[in-house]
């Protein structure tokens, strides 16, 4: 833990803060967090509203697609600002319209609400990938893996994939090479990780004994580096 706080210390001294949180009762329950939020350098707001509308415009965020989904996270972050799972989810949908600059902004302040949530973290690592800022990439999602192990409906293949497709964008094989094997052990079943693994071991000119199951599968930024808070 000692490691993620200096960490978290650097970024926040660098300007990059981080992102966070979880699911529905989640985002009640940390709505009366309000004062403690602002201990933490977090967004001000008044310290009463609608729980229920909250609660509505929050499920509408995750759930929905496209310029309604946008619409109603932004929504949802009027009403409170301080559930961390709905910057995430705001981020994702941001991402979703190639609105990279802004969807690390979102993660950023959901960051600000719970430093070490694993899920925002790895999200983070994603969105830096995307923007070429690998070695903050890797930090992030090292972090993730350090994390307070929340990771809504992903698990720990997001952040181990991700990983290791920053490790393939700085040609750094066989370190990406252990990541994808690490998401294997967890899930055998990912594709994209086996996908991700075939490639590599080409890279490496090593012989793959177990090809991917769905060969021409290319897993896309918003399968495989960013991902919504599910329950």
């Amino acid at each position: 833990m000692k490691r993620i706080a200096l960490s978290l210390i650097t970024l926040l001294l660098s300007g990059l803060i981080l992102l966070n949180s979880s699911s529905a009762a989640m985002a009640l329950s940390s709505s009366n967090g309000v004062s403690s939020q602002r201990q933490q350098g977090g967004p001000t707001q008044s310290s009463t509203f609608d729980k229920a509308e909250f609660l509505y415009w929050f499920k509408q965020c995750e759930h929905l697609q496209g310029q309604h989904a946008l619409a109603a996270c932004e929504q949802a972050l009027k009403l409170n600002p301080h559930v961390a799972a709905t910057w995430i989810n705001h981020g994702q949908k941001l991402f979703d319209f190639r609105q990279y600059a802004k969807a690390l902004t979102s993660f950023d302040n959901a960051l600000l609400i719970k430093p070490d949530y694993s899920l925002g973290l790895a999200n983070r690592c994603g969105i830096l990938s995307v923007l070429g800022r690998y070695p903050e990439a890797l930090d992030s999602c090292d972090m993730a893996l350090l994390g307070d192990q929340q990771w809504g409906f992903s698990g720990q293949v997001l952040a181990w994939n991700n990983r290791g497709e920053t490790l393939v964008k700085l040609e750094r094989y066989e370190e990406a090479l252990a990541s994808f094997q690490k998401s294997l052990a967890i899930d055998p079943h990912d594709v994209a990780a086996q996908q991700y693994r075939h490639v590599v071991l080409k890279k490496l000119n090593r012989h793959d004994s177990s090809p991917p199951k769905v060969p021409g599968f290319i897993p896309s930024p918003q399968e495989q580096q960013i991902a919504l808070v599910l329950h």
